[in-house]
Parts: structure tokens; sequence; C-alpha cells
């Protein structure tokens, strides 16, 4: 997600800190999720 974000930011210092920001709420929304998922999962199967 970083790498994208990286890729697709404008040429000003502006969009360089914009692309961060975007990158790492991208990064924490994404480890949340994935968190819940695998929580969920190990509550179905017991583990």
């Amino acid at each position: 997600a970083g790498c994208l974000r990286g890729m697709q930011c404008g040429r000003s210092a502006s969009a360089v800190g914009d692309a961060t920001t975007s990158a790492v709420v991208t990064g924490i929304v994404s480890i949340i999720i994935a968190t819940a998922i695998i929580t969920i999962v190990c509550n179905v199967l017991g583990i």
C-alpha cells in the first residue's frame, strides 16, 4: 500500500505529505481489519 501511494503522489511537498498520511492510514486500517478477521476465524474454530 505504501509503494502504491508513493507512486501515485504528486511532485509537491504537500502531495508527498498527503501520500504519506494516506499510506499510514491505509496500513493501520488494514492491520485492524486483518486482526478482526483472524480473531473471528479463531473463535469459530475454537482455537
